[in-house]
């Protein structure tokens, strides 16, 4: 399974990487992120081993909120605009998990992609479950919604500094 979702977002690249390695905040500013546990942190905090759970709203039924909970290694390379997620723990376990934080050379702001891959060690499994159920069920809409909060909070913060 395979899945990337992208934006592009007028505002300064480090806020937006600030915001995006920032995990452990995000129950705060993500309204679909029940909860971000650190189990472990390195020193300088650019590796955690976190525990997350969020809610997929609208799954099945509008107004459903269904909720999914894993386990992954965070590694944050701020000189190089990634982050990477390991999923150890949860129905994705084995994914894959790459932010990549990009200048737009035509003027439209931060690219920002997230590229999940998947693939589960039984090939049964890699069909209809991994592709529809998992990757575009949770997935692609998880990952959709964090991204459109991180622009709607960044831009809102930039158009608030902006001299008049």
């Amino acid at each position: 399974m395979h899945t990337e979702n992208t934006v592009y977002i007028q505002g300064p690249k480090e806020r937006i990487f600030e915001l995006a390695c920032a995990t452990q905040n995000w129950p705060a500013i993500l309204p679909h992120y029940r909860r971000v546990e650190i189990l472990e942190q390195s020193e300088d905090g650019l590796r955690k081993v976190v525990e997350m759970a969020a809610v997929r709203e609208g799954f099945l039924s509008p107004g459903v909120r269904f909720p999914v909970q894993w386990r992954s290694v965070q590694i944050c390379e701020p000189e190089k605009g990634r982050i990477f997620f390991k999923h150890i723990g949860g129905i994705a376990t084995g994914m894959w998990v790459v932010w990549t934080l990009e200048d737009d050379p035509w003027g439209r702001g931060v690219r920002v992609t997230i590229a999940h891959d998947l693939t589960y060690p039984l090939d049964i499994l890699n069909g209809w479950f991994a592709r529809d159920l998992v990757g575009d069920g949770f997935v692609h809409a998880i990952a959709g919604r964090t991204l459109q909060t991180i622009k709607q909070i960044v831009e809102q913060e930039t158009r608030a500094q902006a001299p008049v």
